[in-house]
């Protein structure tokens, strides 16, 4: 019985020790379970919407092919013993 209120006493003083803190990482809006669920996707209207301004709207941006792509962003080749060991799944 002794110990009993002894431990009582100990976790009541660990408890007041613990002070509550401000979370350091933001999360976005919704959290983990807006991801499982899917973001709500949005009512669409049965025409085009149109606004009050007369600006046309901005065209996509290019797509590079891959011959326009610079050196640096270029895949290295793959040498015949790299193609041998991805054909032979792995390691011998």
């Amino acid at each position: 019985m002794q110990v009993t209120v002894f431990m009582t006493a100990l976790a009541g003083t660990i408890h007041k020790a613990v002070r509550p803190h401000i979370p350091l990482i933001k999360f976005r809006k919704g959290g983990l379970t807006e991801l499982v669920r899917g973001a709500p996707q949005p009512i669409a209207a049965a025409g085009p919407v149109i606004t009050g301004s007369s600006a046309s709207p901005t065209p996509p941006p290019p797509v590079l092919e891959e011959w326009q792509v610079p050196p640096r962003y270029r895949r290295e080749r793959i040498t015949e013993e790299e193609i041998e060991y991805i054909n032979r799944g792995g390691p011998a």
